[in-house]
């Protein structure tokens, strides 16, 4: 993806947050932004839809997911505004948080193992999009096997460092309420590598490039 089109999808999020901010419940303002993401998605890859709802196969069940991406032929359940879908029509399950806490991170990281159990032979893909993060990057970015090398001033993997949210497949940080400089120090973005189960951590700016990136392939 181009930078200046990158740019403007990521300024687009962060504009949209902020103005959102209006709304005071958290649940509706949380809605409008979980949407806003869905449609940016969706306009930019036309053979998808995007639906909140539930992943299910012989009666088990995932726990509600904010977007589950699928083709729009795929047979799915209408549950009201939302569906119930078999796994192999999963393309994406999307998590979306405003600022997400460590117990959000840990929930979510659940909720795709239950996901990625429901049918054994297919793991459907499930990333974690952060407009903010209420916890320190250093302390995520550990908790996926990174740690920061004041000497070099540069981001190391830690082999030794055990990973606690291994069924995240990517998470990623816009850091909607930081400026400047101050946005790209707590911007990330973390992808798993599914043959050695370890993390990559990408950073090419504007860091949604690489959300696109995911989003673009399915």
């Amino acid at each position: 993806m181009d930078e200046i089109f990158a740019q403007y999808y990521e300024d687009l999020l962060r504009a949209q947050y902020r103005v959102s901010e209006f709304v005071q419940q958290h649940l509706p303002r949380g809605t409008i932004r979980e949407d806003f993401l869905r449609d940016l998605v969706l306009k930019r890859k036309e053979s998808l839809r995007g639906k909140k709802g539930i992943v299910a196969k012989n009666g088990i069940q995932s726990g509600e997911c904010d977007l589950i991406f699928h083709e729009t032929t795929a047979t799915t359940t209408p549950l009201g505004d939302q569906v119930m879908i078999d796994p192999r029509h999963c393309k994406l399950v999307l998590e979306v948080k405003s600022n997400a806490t460590g117990p959000d991170i840990k929930k979510t990281n659940k909720n795709f193992e239950r996901i990625k159990a429901i049918d054994p032979g297919i793991k459907p893909l499930c990333g974690l999009f952060c407009y903010n993060t209420a916890i320190e990057k250093k302390t995520i970015l550990n908790r996926f096997g990174w740690t920061y090398d004041k000497d070099l001033e540069s981001w190391k993997e830690n082999t030794a460092v055990s990973i606690e949210y291994p069924h995240i497949d990517f998470i990623v940080c816009i850091a909607c309420l930081e400026e400047d400089e101050e946005c790209i120090k707590k911007q990330f973005f973390l992808i798993k590598d599914n043959e050695s189960g370890r993390y990559f951590l990408k950073q090419e700016y504007p860091i949604i490039k690489n959300f696109f990136g995911v989003t673009d392939n399915l």
